[in-house]
């Protein structure tokens, strides 16, 4: 009885080792790794937020030139950052710095204090570099003169004509949307626009951020 039990408990572990072994030669996985609890936290906000938008605490900056950097703000407080005096929103968008909602402002804050902010800046060209949580900011002219700014909702590695390649989806406001493709967006709706990322480091006391 014993011989018996203990031949039931070795074919269960070998028969789930066969399975595991199966899918890992299918290339079959449980799936991407969990993401660092402020990223986790900044992106459960944009996706709660992309078409609600949270305007009983940060209001709503399209009547004055558009709230996509407004979102994106909000989504970095999700993520542990916290307002300073030249980057805020009081009294449900009554009163914000141009840091906080106007792009070309916000991107001047982040180019100024990237160091402090633990912000690298990245072409789009670097797609290996960047990360949930992200910041992706445009220019539909193509100039210096930046007018959007969207977050990183997910990164997909792919391939495309045989050759490996990442897609870069994104949440944002104005166009409310959740997964926004950037090549869709670089190729069909705005072809000749231009613009970079800012890639966010998680602090310290955070798990390291994901890269590929």
């Amino acid at each position: 009885m014993v011989q018996t039990r203990r031949r039931s408990r070795w074919w269960r572990a070998a028969s789930a080792f066969s399975v595991v072994a199966v899918l890992a030669l299918a290339g079959c996985s449980a799936g991407p790794a969990p993401l660092p609890a402020p990223i986790q936290k900044q992106l459960d906000y944009a996706l709660a937020h992309w078409n609600d938008y949270n305007t009983k605490v940060y209001g709503d900056l399209n009547p004055v030139g558009g709230d996509c950097a407004n979102f994106v703000s909000q989504t970095l407080i999700a993520r542990g950052w916290t307002m300073n005096d030249d980057w805020y929103d009081h009294d449900a968008g009554e009163d914000w710095s141009p840091a906080w909602g106007y792009v070309p402002a916000m991107d001047n804050y982040f180019a100024a204090n990237a160091k402090s902010l633990g912000l690298t800046e990245y072409p789009f060209d670097k797609r290996s570099k960047i990360a949930v949580g992200d910041i992706v900011v445009f220019s539909w002219a193509g100039t210096d003169e930046y007018d959007h700014v969207e977050i990183v909702s997910k990164v997909v590695e792919t391939t495309v004509d045989g050759k490996k390649h990442i897609d870069i989806k994104m949440a944002g406001h104005n166009k409310d949307t959740k997964y926004r493709d950037l090549d869709d967006v670089l190729d069909k709706e705005y072809p000749g626009a231009s613009g970079h990322f800012w890639h966010v480091a998680l602090p310290p006391t955070a798990s390291p951020t994901p890269t590929k």
